[in-house]
């Protein structure tokens, strides 16, 4: 990739959404195989999927007001950070 991100510098969701269209481009004008692609959109699939479940239990504690199961503690588990 002409950005080189490697793990240790993919530690933002931005992080990800660059190394998502970094790949597109790289596929795009062929300088990436399409395998190689493929297992980086799988990848990111399943870092949306957990970011997504971030999400909702920052919603339903907002929904609860914090009541329900102290959810502020589980919205915090995460930080939203992906790398380090």
């Amino acid at each position: 990739m002409n950005n080189q991100l490697t793990p240790s510098h993919i530690a933002t969701t931005g992080d990800a959404r660059r190394m998502i269209l970094d790949t597109i481009m790289e596929l795009r004008r062929g300088d990436m195989p399409a395998a190689t692609g493929m297992a980086i959109a799988a990848n990111m699939k399943v870092l949306n999927d957990s970011i997504q479940v971030e999400i909702n239990a920052a919603k339903l504690s907002l929904v609860t007001e914090g009541r329900a199961h102290d959810f502020g503690q589980v919205v915090q588990m995460g930080q939203r950070l992906i790398g380090g």
